[in-house]
């Protein structure tokens, strides 16, 4: 699940202060980090308590694949990538399809979390598993709307 460590900082605010960084909302890259540090905390808060084991997926022949977020239950393996730009394609030969087509990986859910509000639906990649494309904005509400309803840990 894990190769090189991969740092999500608590409070993207401290995050840019650290980093000096001022004009965020309008850096598409900055603003993808920080989206992705939100989901991960969401998810995080999400499966406190239940036996979720949270890490990531990096391929360690090629560092430049990569699943944000892999979710490890009794029974349960879902993968979630964020793509929070304005072309939020992914290749055939990105981490979450390649995991997607393989039996072997015993995924169980997938999610590609974007930008466009207008962006439901499943992804046109053939897998085995099917990629569910959401809004982050979506995402992050039904995930806060669960957890305050009781729902912790169960998707």
């Amino acid at each position: 699940m894990k190769g090189k460590p991969k740092i999500f900082i608590a409070d993207v605010a401290i995050r840019n202060a650290v980093l000096m960084i001022d004009d965020v909302l309008s850096d598409e890259k900055e603003l993808g980090a920080m989206v992705e540090t939100t989901v991960y905390k969401h998810i995080v808060s999400f499966y406190q308590g239940s036996t979720a084991q949270l890490g990531y997926f990096r391929k360690a022949k090629d560092n430049q694949k990569e699943v944000d977020v892999v979710i490890e239950l009794p029974r349960e393996k879902i993968l979630c990538e964020v793509k929070y730009r304005n072309n939020s394609h992914i290749p055939t030969s990105d981490a979450i399809v390649e995991l997607c087509r393989d039996e072997k990986s015993k995924v169980t859910n997938a999610f590609l979390v974007t930008k466009q509000l207008a962006d439901f639906g499943l992804s046109k990649h053939e897998t085995k598993v099917p990629i569910l494309r959401i809004p982050a904005i979506a995402f992050l509400y039904l995930l806060g709307k669960a957890e305050a309803d009781g729902q912790n840990g169960k998707m």
